[in-house]
């Protein structure tokens, strides 16, 4: 019988360390705090058993898993780029060898199939085809013009938009509403992502936006798509009255949270991508572009009363 591959490290904690780097372990926990936040406060008739069930934790599970496969796929895929736009960052061939990062790549999407299927087809066939879309986005198309980009925000808004057909219970309209925030939102931040990139890309061969139409031209890109995202958070304000299920005292602290948080930084960020033009600008507004994600996570507790 054939041995499995050992580990290429001579400290096992470091191992360890390195494995949570190349999972993105916290881009997970905020994946898995969005999934909780948005079943719970989007939806009125979500009560707290359903988020201790052992339904729903076979739902974040899979997800965990999914999301790790893509991760370690897409950095397998990417390492010689890596060695240049991000050398330090580099795990794989390094702490953790290739063949223990395809055999990780593998069982973690079986393993998140299987989980789903243990909810219905519907799910499990859900998080098979983000599990396929984000093999095919880190072969083939992650420095493609412009589809690499639609795909990950794709798959973001995905991990919102599978609490629809996981649970009818599930409020269709503020699923929706969210699903297409962290749809703009990321779609932004992959762009600019991109663009802070664009010198080590360019080296490979990458067909980037920034790379085929030029930095100038990305930023008019960005610019609008900047403009069409404050534009859905006023619409979400808008909407907050209509069917939310909370009093006229909570939609006024959602106006100011959204307001300082949300959409003023957005704002700002427009100013920023204007006036940017070196690699230091673009990592400042991925900064920001990543901060606003993540308060506009957050505002999902105002739509209902605890």
């Amino acid at each position: 019988m054939a041995e499995l591959p050992k580990l290429e490290t001579k400290n096992f904690i470091y191992t360890i360390f390195d494995f949570l780097k190349l999972i993105r372990y916290k881009n997970i926990l905020i994946i898995s705090i969005t999934q909780i936040l948005s079943y719970y406060f989007l939806s009125p008739l979500i009560v707290i058993d359903n988020i201790l069930s052992n339904r729903f934790l076979l739902l974040i599970s899979a997800t965990f898993l999914s999301a790790a496969a893509g991760y370690i796929i897409n950095d397998y895929m990417d390492v010689k780029l890596d060695m240049v736009n991000k050398p330090k960052a580099v795990i794989i061939g390094r702490s953790i060898s290739r063949r223990w990062a395809i055999l990780l790549h593998a069982g973690f999407n079986i393993f998140a199939i299987f989980l789903a299927w243990q909810i219905s087809y519907r799910v499990a066939g859900l998080v098979f085809t983000c599990s396929l879309l984000l093999w095919m986005y880190s072969q083939y198309f992650k420095k493609s013009y412009l589809l690499g980009n639609l795909l990950v925000a794709l798959m973001t808004a995905s991990t919102i938009f599978i609490l629809i057909p996981f649970d009818e219970n599930t409020n269709v309209y503020t699923c929706m509403a969210y699903s297409l925030f962290a749809f703009f939102s990321n779609l932004i931040r992959e762009i600019i992502k991109d663009t802070e990139d664009m010198r080590g890309d360019s080296k490979f061969n990458a067909k980037t936006l920034p790379i085929k139409l030029g930095i100038r031209k990305t930023k008019t890109i960005l610019n609008y798509l900047q403009i069409i995202f404050i534009a859905s958070c006023i619409f979400l304000v808008y909407l907050f009255p209509i069917i939310s299920s909370t009093n006229y005292h909570y939609f006024i602290w959602f106006c100011i949270y959204m307001l300082a948080l949300v959409i003023i930084p957005s704002i700002y960020s427009l100013y920023l991508i204007w006036n940017a033009d070196t690699k230091k600008h673009f990592t400042k507004l991925s900064f920001i572009s990543k901060l606003i994600m993540i308060f506009g996570v957050i505002s999902m507790v105002f739509w209902r009363i605890l």
